[in-house]
């Protein structure tokens, strides 16, 4: 199955995704900090940068599905939890733009359990609306990176939505399915020290992405003990550089009061922060994938923002068994027109073909875009009727339908012969639409 991915970010779910058999066709990532990585390690992949907020989703290409993870920082527990009321916060309504134009068979959505809370409750009411009026079932759950194979406590909120003329109920991945992974299992063969960085990289590192940020300790990050064991999983991997989490080999931190922690006397120099490689490892990407950076900073917001494969792979193993599950279909090009009386209707059926006018004129239709037609869907204000194409379509002149019946009055027509009936959902067809258009559907095979 194709799959098109927004605010791909370096690819953490393309990653999964890909591990599931899927075929990421086309991504989409804005930051120019970012594009190097992600064209590096998904190479098979056409990356656009464009502002998705200025991209026409025609423009996007017809898929499968579309995944992606709106930014997340407008509903943060850590942030200022602004949702709509933040810029960033309506950039997920432009996802929901594109599900609407493009109506792939599935989408997945990725973002923080802030979304969740009673501060957002109307916003989240508000997406589930905009996403359901968009043609789709929707399921969410919040799930726990460590019970799906990452040494990782970290929870996240997914969307997953079936296009709703499509039957059946998906049902996300269960916890418990593997063992839990420790910090050991993922970083205790690295035994290489990394290099210190305060900021832009200048010292190569002897291992990929092995360096760590050794900038200041603010207050709040002494608030609380920032080191989990060899035998736990690890703090959640964050975005920002001043926030990872301290590496195992230090004790944990001393308690002095709510406000106040400390590092263990005679032991203060064992306490660093994670390396961008060792993120990346309790992360679960692969040692081969590289993270492209000048500012160590740009590495850390890389590695935390995305999604951890294992944990999209369990993902999109659930959505690959839904659909494997239904009867097999192929999505096939459509030419969606109409017929003005029932008496043209009739005829149509009669002769089993369907006409569109071809040449220079305003709303014709260029013959390049119907050869590979393979549906014709044809509609009044009340009803939809679709056929399956039994042979490519060919150019005939007024003479030729006016012989049949039709009553033309142009000079050419692209004229398509129609075999079976079939069935497709009415919302499929934008019946105001003026002119004839092509759009994508499913059909069994």
């Amino acid at each position: 199955m194709d799959i098109v991915s927004l605010f791909s970010g370096c690819g953490g779910l393309d990653i999964g995704f890909k591990r599931a058999s899927f075929n990421i066709i086309w991504a989409n990532e804005y930051d120019s900090s970012i594009q190097s990585t992600y064209r590096r390690n998904h190479s098979g992949t056409i990356l656009n940068t464009s502002d998705i907020r200025q991209l026409n989703p025609n423009d996007i290409p017809a898929s499968d599905g579309i995944i992606g993870g709106p930014p997340c920082q407008p509903w943060s527990e850590a942030g200022r939890k602004l949702g709509f009321q933040d810029e960033r916060g309506q950039v997920f309504l432009y996802y929901i733009r594109v599900l609407e134009t493009k109506r792939p068979l599935f989408f997945l959505i990725e973002n923080v359990p802030g979304m969740l809370s009673a501060k957002h409750k109307s916003s989240l009411d508000y997406i589930m609306e905009k996403l359901t009026s968009a043609g789709y079932n929707v399921y969410y759950n919040l799930l726990n990176a460590m019970h799906f194979g990452v040494p990782q406590d970290r929870e996240r909120l997914f969307f997953v939505g079936i296009r709703n003329d499509i039957t059946g109920v998906f049902r996300f991945p269960q916890a418990g399915g593997c063992a839990l992974q420790t910090l050991q299992d993922a970083i205790g063969d690295i035994k290489i020290p990394p290099i210190a960085c305060d900021g832009r990289v200048t010292i190569p590192p002897p291992l990929p992405n092995h360096h760590y940020y050794n900038g200041p300790y603010s207050p709040r990050y002494m608030a609380r003990n920032r080191v989990r064991a060899w035998n736990e999983q690890s703090f959640t991997i964050p975005a920002s550089a001043s926030n990872v989490p301290l590496h195992p080999q230090a004790p944990k931190m001393i308690y002095i009061n709510p406000e106040r922690r400390e590092f263990v006397k005679e032991k203060e120099s064992l306490y660093r922060r994670l390396s961008v490689k060792e993120c990346a490892r309790i992360q679960t990407f692969p040692d081969d994938f590289e993270f492209i950076y000048d500012d160590i900073r740009d590495g850390y917001k890389m590695v935390g923002n995305a999604v951890p494969p294992k944990l999209a792979e369990s993902i999109a193993i659930q959505i690959k068994a839904f659909f494997s599950n239904r009867q097999s279909t192929t999505r096939v090009k459509t030419l969606a027109g109409w017929f003005k009386s029932e008496n043209q209707k009739s005829l149509i059926l009669l002769n089993s073909l369907y006409y569109v006018r071809t040449g220079n004129r305003v709303g014709a239709m260029p013959i390049e875009e119907c050869k590979n037609v393979k549906c014709v869907c044809i509609h009044n204000l009340n009803t939809v009727l679709a056929f399956k194409v039994v042979e490519p379509p060919f150019v005939a002149e007024s003479s030729y339908l006016n012989s049949l019946g039709f009553n033309t009055s142009g000079d050419k027509y692209i004229v398509f012969k129609l075999g079976e009936e079939i069935n497709i959902p009415q919302s499929l067809i934008i019946r105001e639409v003026k002119y004839p258009y092509t759009f994508d559907i499913e059909i069994d095979t």
